[in-house]
């Protein structure tokens, strides 16, 4: 198949995601499959207008800002476009509206939605403009079908009016390989971590409001937070405030087998977000056999197997989640159970498994693109 991906960001845009990581993953194996894909997505300074990343052709047009009507106007001008079997759309924030303009046959890939979350990370206007398209996305695409990573978005995005028979589930899943060769062992004084994208939606704050509850207990306790983004800057002066400087430590960017020796070494992995599409490294961290305790809600209630792989606990209550990691640390025995069942639970997510089932259940819904 000739293949064409539309996402607001590519692998290489320093403020890709998890959105961006489940996209290249997945779409880097069906090219691999001998399919020809090529992605479309905004530019960003210092970045080549074309190249190819582990075989997807990469063309990027455009800005962060304004890339939805931009992509619309490059689409509608180039006749080469006309021509793929197949059209995705990443749909990430502001929604691309693609079913108004593009006559092939088409999927949606929806992450999460993201509702009054906005509110705590972007200025109101522009959440309200956001929240206001997403909930224009059933009436938009109900005749398109949509993958989305988790349960909870599926049943969120039924909830909102899309057709359940036009949707289904594409788990995000983990390079198996890489953290297989990364053998590392726990660390000798309680050590627990975050890593991700430093946003104000990660709650983060939780954490360190948790950890300065646990020092009398421990005083030893670490709390690793590895990771870039705009929030940075006042988490760290929010530790500088709590007097935490000593127990708490940026990381800052991390290489993948930097990241997953920390989270290796980690008793617990910590994420408190507002909400999630899936979490990545939630399953990331259970490779290297480190449960995780995550906010009880949509996305992370699907990537935590509560009580079993790790624990759910109340979103922004930082003595609950205190209380939480306090039983783990003095329960040796509850807490090597959550390490084994952490580990056998992230064998179930392999990007090849979700390729393939990617490109089994298009030709479901697309019979003609069959054979090809």
């Amino acid at each position: 198949m000739n293949i064409l991906v539309i996402n607001w960001r590519c692998i290489k845009n320093p403020e890709m995601g998890g959105a961006e990581i489940h996209m290249h993953e997945i779409f880097k194996c069906i090219a691999a499959k001998g399919h020809k894909v090529t992605l479309i997505a905004h530019n960003f300074k210092g970045a080549e207008q074309v190249e190819i990343i582990d075989g997807i052709e990469t063309i990027r047009v455009g800005n962060k800002f304004f890339f939805n009507r931009q992509f619309r106007r490059f689409f509608l001008n180039s006749k080469k476009f006309q021509n793929y079997d197949l059209v995705v759309d990443d749909i990430s924030k502001i929604p691309l509206f693609t079913p108004k303009y593009i006559d092939k046959p088409l999927v949606g890939i929806l992450h999460h939605i993201h509702g009054n979350s906005l509110y705590k990370e972007i200025p109101a206007p522009l959440a309200y403009y956001i929240i206001r398209t997403e909930k224009k996305i059933p009436k938009i695409y109900s005749g398109t079908p949509i993958f989305t990573v988790s349960p909870s978005t599926r049943n969120e995005l039924i909830e909102m009016g899309q057709p359940e028979e036009n949707t289904d589930l594409l788990y995000n899943a983990i390079d198996h390989e890489l953290f297989q060769n990364v053998n590392v062992e726990k660390s000798e004084i309680p050590l627990i971590s975050f890593i991700g994208r430093i946003k104000k939606y990660k709650q983060i704050e939780t954490v360190i409001d948790a950890v300065a509850l646990l020092i009398n207990r421990f005083p030893e306790i670490q709390f690793h937070i590895g990771g870039r983004g705009d929030h940075l800057p006042k988490l760290k002066e929010y530790v500088k405030q709590k007097g935490l400087d000593g127990n708490i430590k940026f990381l800052g960017y991390l290489t993948e087998e930097q990241k997953a020796e920390v989270m290796g070494k980690s008793w617990l992995f910590i994420t408190m977000a507002i909400k999630e599409g899936w979490g990545i490294t939630v399953i990331e961290a259970n490779a290297m056999g480190t449960p995780v305790i995550g906010s009880d809600v949509p996305g992370l209630r699907d990537s935590i197997q509560n009580g079993v792989t790790g624990l759910l606990s109340e979103l922004g209550n930082s003595k609950l989640l205190a209380d939480r990691i306090l039983n783990l640390f003095e329960n040796k025995n509850q807490l090597d159970m959550l390490s084994k069942n952490a580990k056998e639970w992230s064998g179930k997510f392999t990007w090849e498994n979700s390729a393939d089932h990617f490109l089994d259940r298009v030709k479901d819904w697309y019979p003609e693109l069959r054979g090809k």
